[in-house]
């Protein structure tokens, strides 16, 4: 009896030693999991940071003018290209085109309640 005893309880040794490895190899494996996305949001903040000071240095008024200059045929403007507004075209008036096809097709209105109610 007290062999047997002594076989379960080696066995449930041997059991609980294969548990307890499996549960370290499994944190083992998240706790590098959780580094490698540690340092690949540390890797997007620094590209975030040098996108942030490039555009910095893009949109710089100095610079942009200063293309501005270089590649656009910008002249300043004549008092003669000033428009009055009684020289702009007129409006086109657009109607509501939805509304204008259901009028044509008879559906336009407030729905017909036929029968009564009591």
């Amino acid at each position: 009896m007290t062999r047997i005893l002594n076989l379960i309880l080696v066995g449930l040794l041997v059991a609980s030693a294969i548990g307890v490895y499996s549960i370290k190899y499994e944190s083992t494996l998240q706790a590098e999991k959780v580094a490698k996305l540690r340092r690949s949001i540390e890797a997007e903040r620094r590209s975030i940071q040098a996108l942030r000071a490039e555009w910095a240095y893009m949109s710089q008024p100095e610079r942009v003018g200063d293309m501005a200059k270089r590649h656009l045929d910008l002249v300043p403007m004549k008092i003669t290209q000033v428009v009055n507004p009684s020289e702009l075209p007129a409006k086109v008036q657009q109607g509501d085109l939805i509304a204008e096809k259901l009028e044509g097709l008879g559906l336009a209105g407030p729905p017909q309640v036929t029968g009564s109610t009591q």
